[in-house]
């Protein structure tokens, strides 16, 4: 161990290093003093889970086309003030993974438009964005927080199809619909 122990410079002074004991300087404090340690820091990460993207629904429809067939559709959102990416470095670097929206059909239905896993992008938070229309007009991405799939679907009169939209840092959103 190293802590304590002198160690010669060029004109023959000595250094003394003062290293960290390792027994006690890489563990949780003793439970006792553990509430005390942490408390500073629960402002601070409550703080960073109410910024942070988070996926919601904001609208499912399903319409009848005739016959068996139906149209739905899945509009998802990003209610969070971060975006979906957190940062623009994870864009560059190519380290954040699109928001996926899947379908699953029961037996029986086909899908006759759009595919079971669609990757739709990301989705910004209200972070960049404007809270007011300016004299210059209003955003040119307006809904950049928001993205629809679209599917089409033949599937006999109560049949329960379930809509998934999911990101790694976002969460999942699901909705089971019945057509009919």
């Amino acid at each position: 161990m190293l802590s304590g122990r002198r160690f010669p410079t060029r004109k023959s002074k000595s250094v003394s290093l003062k290293l960290p004991k390792p027994i006690s300087s890489w563990r949780n404090p003793p439970p006792h003093l553990l509430e005390k340690e942490i408390a500073p820091f629960t402002d601070w990460l409550l703080w960073h889970l109410l910024i942070s993207p988070r996926l919601e629904l904001f609208d499912v429809s399903v319409t009848p086309l005739g016959g068996d067939a139906y149209h739905l559709r899945l509009t998802v959102h990003n209610s969070g003030w971060l975006p979906t990416y957190v940062t623009k470095k994870a864009v560059e670097k190519r380290t954040a993974r699109a928001v996926v929206c899947e379908i699953t059909l029961p037996e029986g239905a086909t899908l006759k438009s759009g595919r079971e896993r669609e990757e739709i992008g990301q989705l910004e938070g209200r972070a960049y964005t404007p809270t007011t229309l300016t004299i210059w007009g209003a955003s040119g991405a307006a809904t950049a927080d928001r993205a629809k799939v679209e599917w089409v679907v033949q599937a006999p009169k109560g049949s329960q199809i379930t809509l998934t939209a999911r990101h790694d840092r976002a969460g999942v959103v699901r909705e089971t619909v019945t057509l009919g």
